[in-house]
């Protein structure tokens, strides 16, 4: 009896686990170092209006599903501060490799970069949009939120985007007498 029932249960989670129904654990994709952020040689920075950082990764299996779009950062707010900052628009996109737009997410700062800390990691869930192969996650902050630019370890995976004329810029930062450093921008997407 004792076998049938082993059985019986073994074949029950097989037939989840090919179906599908059983969820797979999610998979965090990055264009940074990999490194945890508190170990990395970072500068937090924003833009203004009309550009984005937008970074490029690559699915790990054919309709790779994005779930959440995950940005280290801050307002500017902490708890020692009465009152909380400026309810400002931010707007996160998902791109294929052709830049047609897959997704479009805006919203004021306040739910997602307002922590007693100061700093911390926002969540900006998607509707599980489906990608293959390259594919884009662009951020436009436009001054309401600062997020973290890595320094080292670039890996050209990320860029400026110009959403007014479509333009692709390498992703870097100005640091005097016109010169500009490439960065990686801490952008990560989760999914499964």
């Amino acid at each position: 009896m004792s076998k049938q029932i082993v059985f019986a249960a073994l074949f029950c989670v097989t037939v989840l686990l090919f179906t599908g129904i059983v969820a797979a654990e999610p998979v965090l994709l990055r264009a940074d170092s990999g490194k945890n952020v508190t170990e990395m040689n970072t500068t937090l920075h924003f833009f203004d209006l009309g550009v984005g950082k937008a970074v490029k990764l690559t699915a790990p299996s054919q309709n790779w599903k994005v779930q959440a779009v995950l940005i280290p950062g801050t307002d500017g707010w902490n708890e020692t501060q009465t009152e909380l900052p400026a309810a400002r628009t931010i707007a996160v996109e998902i791109r294929d490799s052709d830049f047609n737009l897959l997704y479009h997410w805006s919203d004021i700062q306040l739910e997602y970069f307002t922590f007693p800390a100061g700093l911390g990691v926002a969540r900006i869930e998607v509707p599980s949009v489906a990608v293959n192969g390259d594919f884009y996650v662009v951020l436009y902050e436009r001054g309401a939120v600062m997020t973290f630019a890595e320094l080292d370890n670039v890996k050209d995976q990320s860029f400026i985007f110009d959403r007014s004329t479509g333009n692709l810029y390498r992703g870097v930062l100005p640091v005097g007498d016109n010169k500009t450093i490439p960065v990686n921008w801490v952008i990560w997407a989760v999914g499964e």
